[in-house]
């Protein structure tokens, strides 16, 4: 090699010598410095504000306002609790509502807000599972109910979170998106769902036609034994109604304020059915005293059993498979 090789050899690999200090460099000033970190910054960075989380469906993708409230102790292993708004669509409020319960029992507060804008009545209360406008309905992987799961996921990841299930509660039109929730998606992570104060349900029926029962949907009986199975409670105030003559059938519960007959109904159908098919129903009716269709007790009665909501759905195969006799218990010693 001669003189003039050398020399750019020589130059060849200073080059390579401070694009590695300058790696170096960049590496100790990430290190040092958070906020020049490759990673964006977490979605919730307070104890209390709001989020835009980007839903998307069937390449749609719509922004939905996530107001949140998180308590200064809140835990990897803390309880998420999503609350559902009514059809005034103001998530805020609900959100503020429930703060204090949400620090006195340590779980994270996530109220999405489905404005009318982007949510239609059948998107939001019927978690768009008919469309209307072209009388079909849509395939699952459009159902609203997805939003859940997708924001449940987004904020585990965001907050580091170590949970495998969530509490949902649902107010008026919220509550009418929880059980049908239920009904249709009963394979989804919440491990206690909350319906207060609907004002209309879709029955737990194969024999009438949706939406006020389930006939030709895509439920089954089978999917029907699932949502016996998960946790419902279906909580109503006792002054939440008009009428004071009990209808004499669910059909004839005309007038919109007939919430705590309607629920009544919907509680009493799961329980015929499920005792029809044999299994237990994991449902409860229970009633907050005193409480009218807004009163803020209900809060304080859903915080409650939300507190009590387990972190991780419960496996039932897994329970039976541990119930089941060992090998050694079968066979009879000699």
């Amino acid at each position: 090699m001669n003189v003039y090789g050398r020399i750019v050899l020589v130059s060849q690999l200073q080059e390579k010598i401070q694009a590695g200090k300058r790696l170096l460099f960049l590496v100790f000033c990430f290190s040092l410095f958070p906020c020049c970190s490759l990673y964006a910054e977490p979605a919730i960075t307070s104890n209390k504000g709001q989020f835009v989380f980007k839903y998307e469906n069937s390449g749609k993708v719509r922004n939905v306002t996530t107001h949140y409230y998180a308590p200064k102790r809140l835990t990897k292993s803390s309880r998420i609790v999503f609350i559902l708004h009514g059809d005034s669509r103001n998530g805020a409020v609900y959100r503020d509502e429930w703060q204090k319960y949400a620090g006195e029992y340590n779980f994270l507060v996530l109220c999405p807000e489905l404005s009318k804008k982007d949510f239609s009545y059948w998107e939001y209360n019927c978690g768009n599972i008919y469309d209307t406008k072209k009388r079909c309905f849509n395939p699952k992987e459009e159902w609203t109910f997805n939003l859940i799961e997708q924001l449940f996921d987004f904020v585990k990841k965001d907050q580091q979170m170590k949970v495998g299930a969530y509490c949902i509660f649902g107010h008026s039109a919220g509550a009418q998106f929880v059980h049908r929730m239920v009904l249709f998606m009963p394979e989804a992570r919440f491990s206690m769902a909350i319906a207060n104060g609907a004002g209309w349900y879709t029955l737990p029926s194969l024999e009438h036609v949706f939406y006020t029962g389930l006939k030709g949907t895509v439920v089954t009986e089978d999917d029907l034994k699932k949502a016996f199975e998960k946790r419902l409670i279906i909580l109503m105030g006792d002054k939440d109604f008009v009428t004071k003559i009990r209808p004499a059938s669910y059909s004839e519960t005309t007038h919109k304020w007939d919430r705590v007959w309607r629920a009544e109904f919907f509680y009493e159908q799961a329980r015929t059915k499920s005792q029809e098919m044999g299994i237990e129903l994991n449902w409860i009716y229970k009633t907050v005293p005193g409480a009218d269709h807004n009163s803020p007790k209900h809060a304080l009665r859903g915080s409650r059993y939300a507190a009590k909501s387990k972190k991780r759905i419960a496996r039932k195969a897994r329970r039976e498979k541990q119930s089941q006799p060992t090998l050694a218990r079968k066979i009879k010693q000699p």
